[in-house]
């Protein structure tokens, strides 16, 4: 496709791991499902970048594919927002050498950046994989599966590669999520997230794969009430998934992203129930949602009461031996937390929730009723009025909750402080920001309470299991019991600031 191309061409594809075992099953399906053997191809693919990688930090990639004898030379911009799908600008040009013809690149945005670089660009890793593709037709639409297994090397570094790439090349991008599913019930399959360009990467500069913060997507107030729900669920999925890699690694704010994208997916899942007479589907997603949850969960306590509550309480202590005892055990349970989450990330269950739910929202019936046609600015106002008026429930008389109704507090208002992010492009931001600066203010007296709670817990399980932490236990127990009596005492007066401020909506 030339570079002159007014709108470049798109890059749509899912990409999926599976096991070495799973190979051959997987050629015999894609066989006898495209009715041929595929077509292989062996593919060596060259990046190319300055010393610094400053390409790479601008969100592009410029490679040299061979194949057989010809050479495919490719510019790409990087993945656009957090979607389940990548979804990619791209630029090809077959070329005669196997070092860039920057001439070509004229015709695109970003021709005059790579070109000011033509001196500086070099070779900065390789892949190296056998392709075996095949076209299938499924739900009116054709899509390339490509079988790659082979290898991404940077200098001695070398990362195998074994995935399966679904490119739509004719069709809605619905498509991919439903082949992907019923490919994923003939073998294992679980979703990637790296790009080859990616791993390349991180094999050259040893970084780990990163954590990624969740956008929120800029909604129109003449949206559908459903055109707005499904932008903010394929937001969140592709917060979801991007973060799997770091959390998987032991990353804690990979971990904390996750858990962030499941409450987010729950709390849009709760306000398009709030609509529906038929809650079954939607209770599927939320059970299972709030499963994984809990993973997320326990991990997270543990890398907060090792990383910052422990270091905060023992902060004047000094050297110690029954402190680093203390320690020691918490973080042997943190790391038991860790694997546990790490071997429930290698399933296929948190890839059958996400394309499940994709399939979902991509569905044209979704969701029922009034919703295909309410616009977001009639229905907002509605839907923050019943998460605020839950979070005033719980709030009432809240110097005389218990721990559990102030975390019942926190939910509520979690959702709320959601809800109010997702809708604020409908409203002035001087007024949302307000109402969002009192809310925060709550929740962080909340979360400093909820913090001291869970803690109290954790000390407890480890003191039960080594009677010898006992004194060092009730070293912390009185600390502890000091910050959450403070946190409790500046809970009330934010209690009642953020109660009188006027909601925006209304």
């Amino acid at each position: 496709m030339s570079g002159e191309d007014t709108i470049p061409p798109r890059e749509i594809e899912l990409k999926l791991l599976f096991a070495h075992q799973a190979r051959a099953l997987l050629d015999r399906h894609l066989a006898a499902t495209s009715g041929d053997g595929g077509h292989r191809t062996h593919l060596v693919t060259t990046y190319y970048d300055s010393p610094d990688l400053s390409l790479w930090h601008s969100g592009l990639s410029l490679r040299i594919r061979r194949a057989g004898r010809q050479r495919i030379q490719t510019l790409k911009a990087v993945d656009e927002g957090n979607q389940l799908a990548l979804d990619r600008r791209e630029w090809e040009w077959v070329v005669k050498s196997d070092q860039p013809d920057l001439s070509v690149l004229a015709g695109t945005p970003f021709g005059p950046q790579v070109t000011a670089m033509q001196e500086k660009l070099a070779p900065v890793w390789v892949s190296d994989v056998h392709r075996t593709t095949y076209m299938v037709h499924h739900d009116g639409a054709m899509v390339a599966v490509a079988i790659d297994e082979g290898c991404v090397r940077a200098g001695d570094a070398c990362a195998m590669v074994r995935e399966l790439e679904l490119e739509i090349r004719d069709g809605p991008a619905r498509s991919l999520y439903g082949l992907a599913l019923a490919l994923q019930a003939v073998v294992p399959l679980r979703l990637g997230v790296l790009a080859k360009a990616e791993r390349g990467y991180h094999l050259l500069t040893g970084a780990p794969a990163a954590a990624v913060r969740g956008g929120t997507p800029v909604l129109d107030g003449n949206m559908t009430l459903a055109d707005g729900f499904s932008t903010l669920i394929r937001s969140g999925l592709g917060t979801l998934i991007r973060n799997q890699p770091a959390a998987g690694a032991g990353d804690p704010e990979g971990i904390h992203q996750m858990r962030v994208a499941i409450r987010q997916l729950r709390t849009m899942l709760q306000m398009i129930a709030s609509g529906e007479s038929d809650h079954s589907v939607i209770n599927l997603f939320q059970s299972e949602l709030r499963r994984i949850g809990r993973g997320l969960g326990e991990a997270r306590d543990w890398d907060v009461l090792c990383l910052e509550t422990l270091p905060a309480a023992f902060s004047t202590h000094g050297d110690n031996d029954l402190i680093r005892m203390l320690v020691d055990a918490a973080q042997a349970q943190r790391r038991v937390a860790h694997q546990q989450l790490f071997q429930e990330l290698e399933t296929p269950a948190l890839t059958t929730l996400v394309l499940s739910l994709a399939i979902w929202i991509e569905e044209a019936a979704f969701p029922q009723g009034a919703g295909q046609a309410v616009s977001l600015s009639h229905a907002a106002p509605e839907l923050l009025d019943r998460l605020a008026r839950k979070a005033g429930r719980k709030g009432r008389h809240i110097g005389e909750l218990s721990p559990d109704e102030r975390h019942d507090l926190r939910k509520a208002l979690k959702k709320l402080r959601y809800g109010v992010t997702y809708f604020s492009a409908l409203y002035p931001s001087r007024v949302v920001e307000t109402y969002v600066r009192r809310c925060r203010a709550l929740l962080r007296h909340l979360g400093e309470n909820n913090d001291a709670t869970v803690a109290a817990t954790l000390i407890h399980t480890l003191g039960a299991a080594h009677l010898k932490l006992a004194p060092v236990a009730g070293i912390f127990a009185r600390w502890n019991d000091k910050r959450q009596r403070h946190a409790l005492h500046a809970l009330v007066s934010a209690w009642k600031v953020f109660r009188d401020t006027r909601p925006f909506w209304r």
